[in-house]
């Protein structure tokens, strides 16, 4: 890997101005013109040349956290072990601004890490530009693009790895899942959702070192695990968690399940071919959907060892199982009582009864069930009788409330 620094101009790397959020050019300008430097860096860089949308745009700069705070009117610095800063341009809008950082102890020239649960913690200090780029994970991760200049800056040998579809770690692999395990489901989400290729040395060491993910905060997995399967790409980032050995660290209970019966990960397949075509397509997806695919399998097991309990059986097995799991990715609160209606219902469906359609129709989260309820009828063919009466119920339903909608909204304009 290269080390030294490679500079393109607008037309070598093709990223325009016109391709940057206008407030981005205006924090980036207000920076320039006190003096400090300004770059656009990571994701949205790495997004645009490889012809996609970015979500965000991040700055990075010389500045520090409160030097930007005076520049703006409306910036808040966040966080307590490394200081960033969000510059909002609206009530709802903002855009994070971060200074360089370095890897590197000031005064002692020393690398400065903490050992804490076999990971590397960084005592993060600020820095330059070249010794920000080199603290980053991925080469694709640490191009900065100048915006007065409109010149690409590449420490890393990125802008190669992009055209050749290459995803590769800034350090030695091991050091750098070391640092931070999160970079092993990382690494396997930019390889599903970007179509890109670790590298054979970044990525040997994963099924090696996959354990080290349980000692990632359960709260942040419960994130990241998201951000895999929210990324329109959850079938290919399934498989790779299974290909790469962490699936079973993630999930420990349903993993055990499904190396006895197979039939949950064709059901887990199925899900997730669902949740891709939503994704794709733009529509909303319920995070709570995706744990209640992946812990259903945990939970059934239990519903029927807690049949016989007098107290209620599903209302046992459920907690066990967020209990159990959070131990491993820990699902908030929020979530779980989604994740509750979902499993709770599934029996329902399969009373037609009036009385029940009425019932199961009212409740709010009835579409999200009766989804799940579809996807195990695809697997589980017993049950598809009683999807496709759903489905015509539903459609029902759905037609009714657009109607009442209609009456309400005629009512509001005549008056």
């Amino acid at each position: 890997m290269k080390t030294n620094l490679e500079q393109y101009s607008k037309e070598d790397h093709g990223i325009f101005k016109k391709d940057i959020d206008p407030d981005v050019l205006t924090i980036s300008d207000t920076l320039i013109s006190n003096g400090y430097q300004a770059f656009v860096v990571g994701g949205c860089i790495r997004d645009m040349l490889l012809g996609k949308t970015p979500k965000d745009f991040d700055i990075a700069t010389d500045a520090s956290p409160p030097e930007i705070c005076k520049l703006f009117n409306k910036a808040k610095i966040i966080g307590r072990r490394f200081k960033i800063v969000h510059v909002y341009t609206s009530e709802r809008k903002y855009f994070e601004v971060t200074t360089f950082r370095s890897d590197v102890k000031k005064k002692t020239n020393e690398k400065k890490f903490k050992k804490i649960q076999g990971m590397l913690k960084r005592d993060n200090v600020y820095g330059s530009i070249s010794q920000d780029a080199f603290r980053r994970d991925f080469t694709i991760n640490s191009l900065y693009l100048d915006l007065d200049s409109e010149i690409l800056h590449d420490y890393v040998n990125g802008l190669d790895d992009i055209k050749n579809k290459k995803l590769r770690l800034i350090k030695k692999p091991s050091i750098s899942y070391q640092e931070d395990p999160v970079r092993m489901l990382r690494a396997l989400r930019f390889e599903s959702k970007l179509g890109l290729k670790l590298t054979s040395e970044c990525k040997q060491p994963i099924t090696e070192m996959a354990h080290m993910i349980n000692n990632v905060s359960p709260f942040r997995l419960f994130d990241e695990i998201l951000k895999i399967m929210h990324s329109g790409s959850a079938v290919t980032g399934y498989n790779k968690l299974k290909e790469y050995g962490l699936f079973k660290y993630l999930f420990p209970y349903t993993n055990k399940i499904l190396s006895e019966n197979q039939i949950y990960n064709d059901f887990f397949i199925a899900a997730l071919n669902n949740t891709d075509t939503r994704i794709n397509d733009g529509l909303h997806v319920n995070p709570s959907f995706i744990y209640a695919v992946f812990l259903w399998p945990y939970f059934q097991e239990l519903e029927v060892k807690y049949s016989d309990d007098s107290s209620s059986g599903i209302d046992r097995a459920f907690k066990k199982v967020m209990q159990s799991q959070g131990e491993y990715i820990a699902v908030p609160d929020f979530f779980q009582s989604t994740i509750f209606t979902i499993w709770s219902l599934q029996s329902s469906f399969l009373n037609l009864s009036s009385r029940n359609v009425q019932y199961l129709t009212e409740i709010s989260k009835f579409r999200a069930a009766y989804d799940f309820f579809y996807i195990r009828s695809q697997i589980d063919h017993e049950l598809k009788f009683y999807a496709d009466k759903w489905y015509e119920i539903q459609k029902n339903v759905k037609g009714k409330k657009r109607e009442r909608g209609k009456k309400y909204y005629g009512k509001r304009k005549n008056k």
